[in-house]
């Protein structure tokens, strides 16, 4: 889901985060509309028609119980990663409900409760509530369990309320915006970008920049004062200029929903045109159906949804799956569990997968940190970090958590560094000793950067080792 690219040899390179994606919702009394960039690395999706009155159980990730439910309202929403794990959505009660990448995010996964996956947790409030309230009101009788992602959440109803949850330190955070109050995010905390909202001292000015993008938002929103200023055509305009038009990493799709008519306008990136569906004209008592979100014809397609089968909904989830690191065995169980919805004690996910959390004690203030994790021979020498495995930063007196979501067992390194001649590698004196303070997965001490190799810095994990702390040398 998310790669960073890291240098320890004799260059600086520049880290771009995944899931730069961007987010807003505009009111002003008559028209509600959430707007949201899905900013990634791989471009297919459908859109899907879900049913009410259908008995749903959470995907088996680990020995705790999975959540169980029944639908009480008809969605539509956007997936790459099979039924029943979408990105967004809105529902025929007009509840909408957006994700985001929020690499600060820390689910409580100890937590004795029943439990459901980051992307589940999205169709499941779209599934069962009508109502921001009610969303808030029930947030605490789950918990989220990942397979990957580190997402916050944006979510907006008729009632013109909206909010940003946030999982920061293990609890949800709820910040509120009532009736006629705007509301902005992307891919930092709302604290953290809040000082973004006039400042933009220090950042780049592009909109790679998740702050730049913040910023962007706000700036427009505050601009806003005429009643057309509040319409489908602004939003889309608003999304346009934070937007990520070319590269690898890019703007994929675009989505405006308009609450109170229960409408959604979207084109993707390869097809440009704009297509609209409206859920006051959509029959969500009978068949399951769906629309490749990639065609070129710019249509209404209340009438054009297709039936959806497990065959379709593999091709999609396989495909996505495998694209975020997972193998084609768990890609086909987590299908085949989206049709038939079995609870079970024990999955491939929670027998051959496991989270990291590693601890990173910081001894002294005001130095450079330096932290990757890799999972392969071919990813160290190409200097790939696995999901959430990399961090550049200053440090602060304290500890530092890092959790790595959805890693297969076996073999990683990881190098970790304090900087101090901030020139990006292990420095030694002429003996062969390290000047630097450092940490690695393995018991070995090199003596130069030649036998930093993953082989010297790696060891094999399961999630029977996977809580450990960083042992500076």
């Amino acid at each position: 889901m998310k790669k960073y690219f890291w240098t320890l040899l004799f260059l600086t390179t520049l880290v771009q985060s995944a899931y730069s994606c961007s987010s807003f919702v505009l009111k002003n009394g008559k028209t509600i509309l959430l707007g949201k960039n899905f900013d990634w690395t791989f471009d297919q999706g459908y859109v899907i028609k879900n049913l009410k009155n259908t008995t749903k159980v959470a995907y088996c990730t680990h020995n705790g119980v999975p959540a169980r439910w029944t639908s009480k309202y008809g969605s539509i929403t956007f997936n790459q990663n099979g039924k029943e794990m979408p990105y967004g959505g809105m529902n025929e009660k007009g509840l909408v409900v957006e994700m985001l990448w929020l690499e600060d995010t820390r689910f409580n996964i100890s937590e004795d409760k029943t439990y459901l996956n980051e992307l589940e947790w999205v169709q499941y409030q779209l599934d069962n509530f009508q109502t921001v309230d009610e969303v808030v009101a029930h947030i605490e009788n789950l918990k989220i369990y990942p397979i990957k992602g580190k997402i916050h959440y944006i979510l907006a109803d008729t009632h013109g309320k909206s909010v940003i949850i946030e999982y920061l330190e293990g609890r949800p955070e709820v910040y509120e915006k009532e009736a006629n109050s705007c509301q902005a995010i992307t891919n930092k905390s709302v604290v953290y970008s809040k000082k973004y909202i006039e400042n933009i001292e220090g950042i780049r000015k592009n909109n790679t920049s998740t702050t730049y993008r913040y910023h962007k938002l706000e700036k427009q929103i505050k601009a806003l004062q005429a009643p057309g200023d509040f319409s489908e055509m602004s939003a889309f305009q608003m999304l346009k200029s934070v937007n990520i038009p070319k590269g690898d990493f890019k703007t994929v799709w675009t989505i405006v929903y308009n609450i109170e008519s229960r409408a959604i306008s979207f084109f993707s990136h390869s097809h440009r045109k704009t297509k609209q569906i409206n859920l006051n004209n959509i029959d969500f008592e009978q068949e399951l159906s769906y629309f490749n979100i990639n065609q070129d014809a710019e249509i209404v397609l209340d009438t054009k949804l297709k039936p959806f089968a497990e065959q379709a909904n593999f091709e999609i989830a396989s495909a996505s799956l495998m694209h975020l690191g997972f193998d084609r065995d768990l890609t086909k169980e987590m299908s085949e569990h989206q049709f038939k919805q079995k609870l079970t004690t024990q999955s491939y996910f929670s027998q051959n997968y496991f989270h990291f959390n590693i601890s990173i004690p910081m001894l002294e203030a005001e130095r450079r940190l330096m932290f990757v994790v890799m999972d392969s021979e071919d990813n160290f020498r190409k200097r790939v970090a696995v999901t959430g495995g990399y961090l550049l930063g200053t440090t602060s007196i304290g500890t530092t958590n890092r959790h790595i979501y959805g890693l297969k067992n076996g073999t990683y390194s990881m190098i970790a560094l304090i900087d101090e001649n901030k020139n990006s590698e292990l420095d030694f004196d002429i003996d062969g000793n390290s000047i630097e303070r450092y940490a690695t997965f393995s018991d070995f001490k090199p003596k130069s950067m030649g036998e930093i190799t993953f082989k010297n810095t790696s060891n094999y994990f399961t999630k029977d080792n996977s809580k450990l702390t960083i042992e500076w040398r």
